[in-house]
């Protein structure tokens, strides 16, 4: 039975114990720096009145929209310039061009023809994600080592044996390594959508309402669920990683 490390709760502990000694000994204006029980009752409020579903929710479904589009283009795109050398000649310079324009840049051009809504939150989210599963499945189909290709002709597969049986499980490693990528990046992404389009139900209102109303607790509550639901995605890329390449620790063996 594996055992579990405490060693990384540390420094966590550490801090709200600092934060509830600051506040208690009302170091700093509470305006500024709410108590934790102060921070602890906005959640219960907004469980209370459904409001955290509803957001957690939004965010969630908005998320995984733009996860599946932007992985989904990734991928596939990966995977033709990858193998096809006519395609990587004409389209790879232009995407490795367009790859050094910051996302955020594109945010008017998204506000101009998509408008402020949902869509150009999916939207934006699905640029995040793109990158990172696009490049990482083109390196590894590029670089499968050539020794594989020629067992690959030695045993006279067909194309398409090649591809299922030789090319894409030794691109494998790379293209998980870009979803586990993408998949933390998404939740940045979808903070950043929320917050510079247009309002919606999320995990971001919590802060703006905040920010607005002058109501640091509510900031502070909003950033707690953000980080929570960042940590839960981040374990699950780590797991989906682990899970869809446990076929490799075997020949480590």
């Amino acid at each position: 039975m594996k055992k579990y490390d405490f060693r990384g709760a540390v420094l966590p502990v550490v801090l709200l114990v600092l934060w509830y000694a600051v506040t208690a000994l009302h170091w700093i204006d509470a305006a500024l720096l709410p108590a934790p029980s102060a921070v602890w009752a906005e959640l219960v409020q907004a469980v209370q009145k459904g409001e955290l579903y509803e957001n957690v929710l939004s965010s969630l479904l908005r998320n995984t929209s733009g996860f599946l589009i932007g992985g989904g283009l990734g991928a596939l795109a990966g995977l033709a310039l990858g193998l096809n050398h006519w395609a990587d000649r004409i389209f790879a310079p232009t995407l490795n061009a367009v790859k050094h324009v910051a996302v955020f840049a594109w945010i008017p051009l998204m506000i101009m023809w998509f408008g402020n809504g949902e869509v150009s939150k999916v939207i934006f989210i699905a640029l995040v994600v793109f990158y990172p599963v696009f490049f990482n499945t083109y390196d590894g189909v590029k670089n499968v080592p050539e020794k594989v290709k020629e067992v690959a002709q030695i045993f006279q597969l067909s194309r398409l044996q090649r591809f299922f049986k030789v090319i894409l499980p030794a691109a494998a490693p790379s293209i998980f390594a870009g979803l586990n990528i993408a998949l933390v990046f998404s939740w940045v992404a979808t903070v950043g959508a929320e917050y510079f389009f247009v309002a919606a139900p999320g995990v971001v209102n919590p802060i703006l309402d905040g920010q607005n109303l002058f109501q640091m607790e509510v900031v502070i509550y909003g950033m707690v669920i953000i980080g929570a639901v960042g940590l839960v995605f981040s374990k699950a890329a780590q797991y989906f990683e682990n899970y869809n390449l446990r076929w490799r620790q075997g020949t480590h063996k």
